[in-house]
């Protein structure tokens, strides 16, 4: 998989758009229709995504992620991505919707095909959506895939589901959204040693600053260490 931090040419892509965060159900039904499209082409795929939530921009908040950038890039490669375009929001957030489509998605990646969610908006003022890349497969030659919701439980999948999900405690609800556990990635640090002195082994991690935070409490775990799983009791908080 290739990781690109710039507009680069590649020729007869099959483009999944979107920010991607969480890869939830929904998220892995528009991604990897533009993998089996590509696959049956004979030609690649390519995910083009922002660096930061666009929200962060838009609204002057940071919106905790459900992945972190490290995550959504691991995650993406296992669903058989074979590049992605990280772009800056603030660069691109003045683009007109038909000179988006024209001038960055025609002329570098003449896509034969482009894969979006139902609510997937871009351009100035989030004039793009779904009928103008539908209206316009003619005019540039592609194939445009919108992607239904993806409904769980009665329940739209979506980011901000999961968000709510996982910051009322209920991690349960949020699996079942996400189509995995979510989890934490952390270097372990040295604490005070304290488990020691009574007689079983802990770890300290640091919870990633820009991860969405569960409430503080006792949670039993699953520990990845060096590919090997340990069932454990997490506490977060204090």
């Amino acid at each position: 998989m290739h990781i690109l931090n710039e507009l680069t040419y590649i020729n007869k892509s099959s483009l999944a758009l979107g920010f991607f965060d969480g890869i939830h159900q929904g998220h892995r039904v528009v991604i990897k229709n533009a993998v089996n499209i590509a696959k049956e082409n004979n030609t690649q795929s390519t995910v083009i995504m922002f660096k930061e939530h666009p929200l962060n921009f838009l609204t002057n908040q940071k919106i905790p992620l459900i992945l972190t950038e490290n995550e959504r890039l691991k995650m993406l490669e296992e669903l058989g991505v074979d590049n992605i375009v990280l772009l800056d929001f603030e660069k691109f957030s003045n683009i007109k919707a038909q000179t988006y489509i024209k001038d960055i998605l025609v002329k570098y990646y003449s896509p034969i095909a482009i894969t979006t969610g139902f609510n997937h908006e871009f351009g100035y003022n989030k004039e793009g959506n779904a009928d103008i890349l539908r209206e316009c497969q003619t005019k540039y030659g592609f194939k445009y895939y919108e992607i239904p919701p993806y409904v769980y439980d009665n329940t739209v999948v979506s980011c901000s589901s999961i968000r709510n999900s996982i910051s009322a405690g209920d991690l349960q609800k949020a699996n079942k959204l996400l189509g995995y556990e979510f989890f934490i990635n952390s270097p372990v640090i040295q604490g005070e040693q304290i488990a020691r002195q009574i007689g079983f082994p802990s770890a300290n991690a640091v919870y990633p600053e820009e991860k969405i935070k569960i409430p503080y409490g006792v949670y039993f775990v699953k520990v990845v260490i060096d590919n090997k799983e340990y069932t454990g009791v997490m506490n977060y908080g204090f």
